[in-house]
């Protein structure tokens, strides 16, 4: 056979139709020749079935455009308020990261500036407040800086001189273990304390036992005070004030400054210091207050300038009071 006869041949066959072989078996399909090795022809999946009531679109057909949620204000809220800015903002942001177009990027950019000045003015004008008004500036209270270090020292100085007069009083009574770590570390403090303000410590040992590093060598054994005082973990400190008056001050370790305010606190509490002398001993030149408790007004009037007016006529009156009148020299 000429080659022509064979292109001719190889043409006829490629036409012909494939034959649907089905489940027939290999020695059925003697027909193939020499083709029996051809593969199977590939599995064509049907296509889901649409769900009803969706109607299909076609090349004709466009989908309908979506409708952009009008921005409608919170509550009559005026546009571009603060309030109308804080329901928007994110939807026009969002919308200008889904189609980034130059006006919904610019649109999204021009919003974000205005929220950006109006925070910026509200900040110019909570700063000329402030410094405009006594009772709103912090500077009043506590100055900043290097001058916090005077006040504190002149704080501590107070603190010493107070719990000086509260020592002439008063004493400490010292619940300890001798097997514990927690004493063995609170008794030097103790110490200084007591040296420093002249307080009166009195140990009292729960075993029986002095401590370990020679601390309070002269202490009482437990006679019933623990218990009856509530003692559940060493060390126990106690505010002592004869005859009768008893305060609890920690069932722990505490450093000589936490010892010190709370023993200021205690004493304060229970009517052995006046306000006056612990206010001394707090690191503020002056301590306002603005909020006058139960005593609030009944009625808020409508008009922010009757109610600023209001509120300044209280402090003024003596809802703040200024507790610091010594001097920082």
């Amino acid at each position: 056979m000429s080659i022509r006869g064979v292109l001719l041949l190889v043409t006829v066959i490629g036409l012909a139709p494939m034959p649907v072989w089905g489940d027939a078996r290999f020695y059925d399909r003697d027909a193939e020749g020499w083709f029996w090795y051809a593969p199977d022809p590939p599995t064509v999946p049907e296509p889901d079935p649409e769900p009803p009531g969706v109607p299909l679109v076609t090349e004709s057909q466009e989908p309908a455009p979506q409708e952009t949620a009008p921005a409608d204000s919170p509550s009559g809220s005026a546009p571009l308020s603060s309030a109308w800015l804080r329901a928007n903002l994110e939807r026009y942001q969002q919308q200008a990261i889904d189609d980034p177009t130059a006006t919904n990027v610019a649109l999204y950019l021009y919003l974000q500036r205005i929220a950006l000045d109006k925070a910026s003015r509200f900040a110019d004008a909570y700063q000329r407040v402030v410094q405009s008004d006594p009772y709103l500036d912090e500077t009043t209270r506590r100055p900043v800086g290097n001058y916090a270090n005077l006040l504190n020292r002149v704080a501590g100085q107070e603190r010493r001189a107070v719990l000086a007069d509260l020592a002439g009083a008063a004493g400490l009574w010292f619940f300890y273990r001798s097997d514990c770590p927690y004493c063995a570390a609170q008794a030097p403090v103790l110490g200084f304390l007591s040296r420093q303000t002249g307080f009166r410590v009195q140990a009292i040992a729960l075993d029986a036992r002095p401590l370990p590093g020679g601390d309070f060598a002269h202490f009482l054994p437990d006679a019933g005070q623990a218990a009856r005082l509530g003692v559940v973990s060493t060390p126990a400190l106690f505010l002592v004030r004869p005859p009768s008056g008893i305060v609890p001050i920690a069932q722990g370790l505490l450093s000589l400054s936490d010892l010190e305010q709370r023993l200021l606190s205690a004493a304060r509490e229970a009517g052995w210091i006046d306000d006056a002398s612990y206010a001394r001993t707090r690191p503020l030149v002056a301590d306002w207050r603005v909020d006058w408790g139960q005593a609030a007004p009944l009625e808020v009037p409508e008009d922010p300038n009757a109610f600023l007016a209001l509120l300044r006529a209280r402090v003024a009156s003596g809802g703040a009071i200024a507790v610091s009148d010594w001097p920082l020299d």
